[in-house]
This record gives C-alpha cells, structure tokens and sequence, in this order.
C-alpha cells in the first residue's frame, strides 16, 4: 500500500489531539490512529495483549514498542484509503519515531506533516480536571485519575518532547495555538495545511 500523507497531531495530554484529529479526518477522508483509543480498546479484551496492555494503561505509561508495532501495522493493512492516515499522539517516544520512519518506507508514504497543538500549562490542568469531573469534551476516561494524569505529564515531558524537537530540527513541525476554542484550533489547522473548508 502507498500512503500519500501522514499528519500527525502531537501535545500534552488535555491539549485536544483527539478532538482536532477526528475533526481532520472527517474533513479530509484520511484514516485515524490512535494509540490512546487502541490501547484503551484492547485493555478491555479478556486475552493476553488485552491484558497486557490494561496493566500499562493503568500506570499511565507509555506502552512499549512492540506493542505499538503490533497495533500499528493492523491499523495500516486495515486501511481502506491510500490518501492519508491521522495520527493522533502518535510516535510517542524517538524508538516510535524509528518505528514510524521505517513503516514509511515500507509503505510508501509520500509525506509526514506534524502538528504541535501548544497549550498553556493552566489551560491544559483546567480542561484535565473538566474532564475528571466528566464536563470535558468527551467526558471522563479511564485514564482520568488524578495520579494517572501526572504520571502521563511525566511522561509526556521526559519522553514526548523530544520527539517534538526532532520534527522541528527536521522543519517538519507546524504550531498551531490550542489555547483557543475547538473551532478556532481546527480552522487555524485547516489554513496552516493550506485546506479551503
């Protein structure tokens, strides 16, 4: 299979990934992969993966490279489109950055376009504890407990940012202001890709 685009929405937990890649996947027909909705998916299947993977999605970590692999590749041979692929928090570390470098090539994909929704510290522990409070966008998950959030901020700043600096240092990345409302995030998102809605 060729992939003509990835477009890869990156940012700290509570940032709004989700929100803003199912949006531009609608608009743009592309296919949608999370890490977070898979993970959580598959946490609930009574098998060893499922359970595997509940165990880490209870800690809040980041779930291992070979776990990633397996779910990502199902995810590209189920692909009905070649036109593109949404990748919401997806590479989350730099060995997920090798992982995905090498899938691109292995499938042809055409061209990657990262987008950093950057929000501000407060902004994100406000729409975190909406969340927890089950008032956010898309009410309480799982992963919600306030332990688990600071284990993923952790988590994110240690091994996630890095992975932002790599795209920006290889002038892939694109900033895009998340501080403002849905709508405003995903119109400033659809000018910055050069997408007339």
């Amino acid at each position: 299979m060729k992939l003509k685009k990835i477009i890869l929405l990156m940012g700290a937990p509570g940032s709004g990934k989700g929100t803003q890649s199912k949006l531009l996947s609608k608009v743009l027909g592309f296919g949608y992969f999370s890490t977070g909705e898979l993970s959580r998916e598959y946490a609930k299947q009574d098998n060893r993966l499922g359970r595997e993977i509940k165990v880490i999605v209870d800690k809040g970590v980041i779930l291992p490279i070979d776990i990633i692999r397996q779910i990502f590749v199902k995810k590209l041979e189920s692909l009905t489109s070649e036109e593109g692929l949404i990748l919401d928090g997806y590479p989350r570390t730099l060995d997920q950055v090798e992982l995905l470098n090498e899938l691109m090539s292995k499938y042809t994909v055409m061209d990657i376009v990262v987008l950093f929704l950057n929000v501000d510290r407060d902004q994100l522990h406000k729409r975190l504890s909406k969340r927890i409070e089950g008032e956010g966008a898309h009410g309480r998950r799982a992963d919600d407990d306030p332990k688990i959030i600071m284990t993923r901020f952790d988590e994110y700043q240690k091994k996630t940012a890095p992975v932002k600096d790599y795209y920006q240092k290889n002038g892939k990345l694109i900033i895009i202001n998340g501080d403002q409302p849905i709508e405003a995030v995903h119109q400033e998102i659809l000018e910055k890709l050069g997408i007339n809605k």
